[in-house]
């Protein structure tokens, strides 16, 4: 315990040196339940660290914020695409637990300490075309439709 508030502190210290602010963008979906466990445990983050700048993103709704979901998370080496996602510093990283939180905690307080450039800086120059769940559906949806029409 006092080695984590002694982290903690050296953060703080460091980001009022340097003047820095931490960006983490937050990947969540209007259906996920476990995105709500993540929003509290972020907010508590957030009062925690004043630095700490979240970039909220909802991708069930949002097609062109689930492709900045997936290029980012490709960017990153993150191989599933799934909700809550997180990406801050050198961490990408999905789904809720105790491990996940700890793992987001140490990395906005190393970047807090040392400073990090935005995640979108990863971004490729070229972004994928990727279509949504949503888009997948109705694309379904669709060829049912037409193919249950179409005469025969």
């Amino acid at each position: 315990m006092k080695s984590r508030l002694t982290l903690a502190l050296c953060a703080l210290l460091g980001a009022l040196a340097l003047g820095a602010e931490v960006e983490l963008h937050y990947f969540w979906s209007a259906v996920c339940p476990d995105c709500e466990i993540m929003w509290g445990f972020l907010n508590e983050l957030a009062q925690e660290y004043p630095e700490l700048k979240i970039v909220s993103h909802e991708v069930a709704f949002n097609p062109d914020e689930w492709r900045l979901m997936v290029n980012l998370a490709r960017a990153y080496g993150l191989e599933e695409e799934k909700t809550p996602t997180v990406i801050v510093g050198d961490l990408a990283i999905a789904g809720i637990g105790r491990a996940v939180e700890l793992r987001i905690r140490e990395e906005v307080e190393r970047c807090l300490a040392q400073g990090c450039p935005s995640p979108l800086e990863r971004l490729p120059k070229k972004l994928r075309p990727v279509l949504n769940p949503l888009e997948v559906t109705l694309l379904l949806l669709l060829a049912v439709a037409a193919y249950l029409l179409w005469p025969r």
